[in-house]
């Protein structure tokens, strides 16, 4: 669950602080860093190279933001070392190892950020880890999908894109033939594949939509909605993008591909945000 926050994500800086262990901690992550550079080196290549992982790129500069603003509520007077975080720390390096010598770069991304939450425990106990649990489980946004999980989860979001476009295009008139993922008009045959299932702009909404829910929002139940409320934005911005490609394709076939096609992803899904803002703002009006 997203930490309860101001409406306005203004953030306290002004706890009593005591002497805060920070050469230890920036020797404890430079050799976290050190000892899991491989893994933090294709992660990053992984983040500027993958069309897929836009949203993870920011993940990280938004877990260190997160982190800088709550600088001095790390380690306060309240904050006390965990013992239990030495263990945590062990448990991280054990599936490092066990990643390194089974080639995952999956278990390894885990590891790591086990091995971050094992060191925050060691320096500022369980009231440090809470401070920065959400910085932490925003790192999970650098983490690809499982070819396993990908493929179960895009076909359906491909039939399901593919069935609501076709109800949008014969409700304006068009006549459409669909056979499973795709769609059969009488100037042009559309074809809903992986990368159009919208599956990339359901994880890339709900984090965009997790991060503002964080900042812009107190009460828990507004944030659940919020992050909710990006999984039928994004099912419908991607319907429409089908929609509009397949009404394009009639009267200026050259905008449905390169990218006329990109730039019209990226307008569709700031249209699904505003979605997700204008729920937000109705249900802040009726839930006052």
């Amino acid at each position: 669950m997203i930490p309860a926050t101001d409406s306005t994500r203004t953030i306290d800086n002004t706890p009593a602080r005591a002497s805060a262990p920070w050469g230890w901690a920036l020797a404890l992550g430079a050799l976290i860093g050190v000892c899991y550079w491989p893994t933090i080196e294709r992660t990053a290549n992984l983040l500027v190279f993958s069309d897929d992982m836009a949203h993870g790129f920011f993940a990280p500069m938004v877990a260190a933001y997160i982190a800088f603003l709550k600088r001095d509520r790390i380690f306060t007077a309240a904050s006390r070392p965990a013992p239990g975080g030495l263990l945590v720390l062990a448990v991280g390096a054990v599936l490092g190892v066990a990643a390194s010598i089974g080639g995952s770069t999956t278990l390894a991304r885990f590891a790591l950020l086990l091995s971050l939450a094992g060191a925050i425990l060691v320096l500022g106990g369980a009231a440090g880890l809470r401070e920065l649990v959400f910085p932490l489980l925003l790192l999970f946004y650098t983490f690809p999908i499982p070819s396993v999980l990908y493929a179960e989860i895009t076909l359906p979001l491909q039939l399901l894109a593919s069935r609501l476009a076709e109800l949008t295009l014969e409700t304006l008139g068009y006549s459409v033939l669909r056979e499973g993922n795709v769609l059969y008009l009488s100037f042009k045959t559309l074809s809903v594949e992986e990368a159009c299932s919208g599956i990339r702009s359901l994880v890339s909404l709900s984090f965009f939509c997790l991060v503002y829910a964080y900042f812009m929002e107190s009460r828990r139940a507004l944030q659940a909605l919020i992050v909710a409320a990006s999984v039928p934005a994004a099912i419908l911005l991607n319907s429409w993008r089908v929609t509009l490609t397949g009404i394009l394709a009639e009267h200026h076939p050259e905008l449905t591909y390169g990218r006329p096609h990109e730039v019209l992803g990226w307008v569709l899904f700031a249209a699904g945000f505003g979605l997700v803002f204008l729920a937000h703002r109705l249900a802040r009006r009726v839930l006052k």
